[in-house]
């Protein structure tokens, strides 16, 4: 699992509970989702400086859950 962690980046999750952090260049990064065509392409949110941007990741994400 991957989520955003205010002052830290990213936080990837293990099933374990072990973890580790991915550093982003702004002091807020307040949101990530995958890319619906490409689970490989993480989008993240840097609030701080008002950026969105995109990082290859090492292995797919889950799609975003919606209801149409």
């Amino acid at each position: 699992m991957v989520v955003a962690a205010i002052s830290q980046g990213l936080c990837v999750v293990e099933p374990d509970g072990r973890h580790e952090y991915v550093a982003l260049p702004d002091p807020m990064t307040t949101n990530v989702c995958f890319a619906p065509d490409d689970p490989r392409t993480a989008y993240a949110t840097l609030s701080g400086t008002g950026r969105l941007v995109a990082l290859d990741w090492p292995r797919p994400g889950l799609a975003l859950a919606f209801n149409a």
